[in-house]
């Protein structure tokens, strides 16, 4: 008979990063149209909330398939029908409601993304999630749908990667070449490619493609592999038991954290990667004892974060609206001519868009999220059904039936 199990384990920890990286993405965002405060310039790099979206997926997915790959018959066909019915209805609707609704952005942050015109191939190419392989189509339909674009791909690629770095060596040996050899290879490769591209593309959204795209965040991800890897030590896994050693390794981690977003690039490796992994030492740190940190608030948002990731764009120009501000191209962000008018803007607008998002995201989710997993799950079960499926236990070897009367 075939195996049967429960769904994986859901880790806490896991869905506090994914809250963590939501209220980045948020603080950053908040940032476009505030004017100057203290600690501005560290707020401002709250963008790196989306590497912490990858990391986190690429060790839930190594989770997840290590566990799914002992019961399911087909892991890999399963493995991609959950991630198609988890992302697709939720973002298709994205979709049609910012191209339904364009009042519900401001034209000049779309300007930032866009400088050709929007042909109907773009809709298409974005909802099949292959908007992340031209420069024209990467930003350009959700805001936002970049990083869609760039997880759908790490899906696509997903159990190649699992199925190779099948050992903290070997995922160890691909950051490091990652690391090392991934940015020189990409300097050489995007000038001989933007030949290719729409001469029309504009400096500034080329070199947000370029930095953003997939090829560009493969090195993330893979630090991601690494750092599941490490987490099934057992040595780390006694130290993760300790509070004390927990809550020093995320200290550590943070001073270095906010020291790398003070500094400049490097030479050979981008500051980029050194924060990744800092991010990475970060999440193994919160995977211990530390219930302050992962705490019920933090993985509620971490639980709506797909929807709240889609959401809180409208929601913030909305916010802002209410607040009485207008934003456009002439006046792209509030400045009240001091620092703290500035900061307290800022929290305001923060506290706001993140309370109504939160609202309209559990809406969105119960109403669009779980109907499209339930809908997956439920293909995989008519795939699977008792009927089609042949036992995984061997029979025993029937006798012959001329040995046995020979026996006799």
């Amino acid at each position: 008979m075939l195996l049967t199990k429960a769904e994986p384990d859901r880790y806490a920890y896991i869905d506090a990063v994914r809250g963590f990286a939501f209220l980045s993405v948020l603080v950053v965002h908040c940032t476009w149209v505030t004017g100057p405060f203290s600690g501005w310039d560290v707020f401002a790099q709250g963008n790196y909330g989306v590497q912490l979206f990858f990391l986190a997926s690429a060790i839930t997915l190594c989770h997840s398939m290590a566990e799914r790959r002992k019961v399911d018959r087909h892991p890999v066909l399963y493995f991609y029908t959950r991630r198609f019915f988890r992302i697709a209805p939720l973002f298709w609707l994205a979709m049609i409601f910012y191209w339904t609704c364009p009042q519900a952005m401001p034209p000049h942050w779309y300007a930032e993304w866009v400088t050709t015109d929007v042909h109907p191939s773009y809709f298409v190419l974005t909802g099949m999630f292959l908007h992340g392989w031209h420069p024209s189509t990467f930003n350009c339909i959700v805001p936002g749908g970049w990083s869609i674009a760039v997880e759908m791909n790490f899906y696509l690629f997903f159990p190649l990667i699992f199925y190779f770095l099948n050992s903290l060596k070997k995922a160890a040996v691909a950051v490091f070449v990652g690391l090392l050899l991934g940015n020189p290879a990409l300097h050489f490769v995007f000038p001989v490619l933007r030949q290719h591209f729409d001469p029309a593309i504009s400096d500034r959204v080329w070199e947000f493609y370029k930095y953003h795209c997939f090829p560009s965040q493969l090195t993330v991800f893979l630090i991601g592999v690494l750092g599941y890897h490490l987490l099934q030590k057992d040595l780390l896994a006694q130290l993760r038991k300790s509070r004390f050693w927990s809550a020093a390794l995320l200290l550590f981690c943070g001073m270095i954290l906010l020291s790398l977003l003070h500094n400049g690039q490097t030479t050979v490796v981008p500051i980029s990667m050194f924060v990744v992994l800092a991010l990475a030492g970060i999440i193994i740190a919160i995977s211990g004892d530390l219930p302050w940190v992962v705490n019920p608030v933090i993985c509620y948002i971490g639980k709506i974060s797909y929807s709240c990731y889609l959401v809180h764009f409208a929601v913030l120009y909305t916010t802002i609206k209410l607040l009485g501000v207008h934003v456009s191209m002439n006046f792209p962000l509030y400045d009240g001519g001091h620092s703290l008018t500035n900061a307290w803007f800022a929290l305001k607008l923060f506290a706001l868009t993140l309370l109504f998002t939160a609202i309209i995201s559990t809406a969105t989710m119960h109403l669009i999220e779980n109907p499209g997993i339930a809908l997956g799950k439920k293909l995989i079960r008519r795939i699977n059904r008792p009927g089609q499926i042949p036992s995984t236990v061997p029979k025993p070897p029937q006798p012959d039936l001329h040995e046995t009367a020979a026996v006799k």
